[in-house]
């Protein structure tokens, strides 16, 4: 595995609004930022090239603990609406162009902390292989989508309404892009700004590996599934 042109980027900002101090909550006696330095550390695909982007000197001090790369901390101002993680990156790569440099680029979220070794090197591989200008990672949906219904005024109308009468081992298997990993050629994500410019890969996750920390009952969940894990 080569490490030369391939970097990890965690954005982890101070602020949530639904889950207080979110990335440094606990799980299992660990902040939540700890899970995707890990992971990428033990993977070998980004050497030290793992870049936490924060605004907190907290989160930095505890990042760094881990191994974690902490070369600024950013503008207050990308911790807010209407900014996204695209702008966070978009906004290191013009402030460290050694890192423009570089093909590949990972976004490792800290609220999914449940992704594995075998997640981040498998979607690696997808995306070295040249024919994705992205790749996502992604899950099964809990419900098939065709049976998918808009709800407006009372009104149920089905999204797809040929499918809604079918039986679901009919219907071809969905999916959903879980939020867990993004990768990008750096190249063609600075010319676009987007992780959906096609061709798009998507790298299929386990559902117990996909989920996404919003609230306490997330936080209880994945305790419970890294208990399993462990067992």
């Amino acid at each position: 595995m080569t490490t030369s042109e391939t970097f990890c980027f965690i954005p982890a900002k101070s602020h949530s609004k639904r889950l207080k101090n979110k990335n440094i909550r606990l799980l299992r006696g660990k902040e939540l930022i700890y899970y995707p330095i890990s992971v990428a550390r033990e993977s070998g695909v980004f050497g030290k090239d793992i870049i936490v982007s924060t605004d907190s000197r907290q989160i930095a001090d505890i990042a760094q603990k881990f191994g974690a790369q902490i070369p600024y901390l950013r503008n207050e101002k990308l911790a807010k609406d209407p900014y996204g993680v695209k702008d966070v990156l978009l906004d290191f790569l013009d402030r460290f162009p050694k890192y423009a440099a570089y093909q590949f680029c990972c976004i490792s979220l800290p609220t999914a902390p449940l992704i594995t070794v075998t997640d981040l090197q498998g979607s690696f591989k997808l995306m070295k292989a040249g024919r994705f200008h992205n790749v996502l990672s992604i899950c099964e949906t809990d419900h098939n989508a065709y049976r998918s219904v808009l709800f407006q005024n009372g009104t149920i109308t089905p999204i797809h309404p040929r499918f809604l009468n079918k039986k679901s081992q009919e219907l071809e298997v969905t999916y959903r892009i879980n939020g867990a990993m993004v990768w990008v050629n750096v190249q063609n994500f600075m010319e676009t700004g987007s992780y959906f410019s096609e061709p798009i890969g998507g790298y299929k996750m386990e559902r117990e590996h996909s989920v996404d920390i919003d609230n306490p009952e997330d936080l209880q969940y994945a305790e419970f599934l890294l208990e399993q894990r462990k067992n």
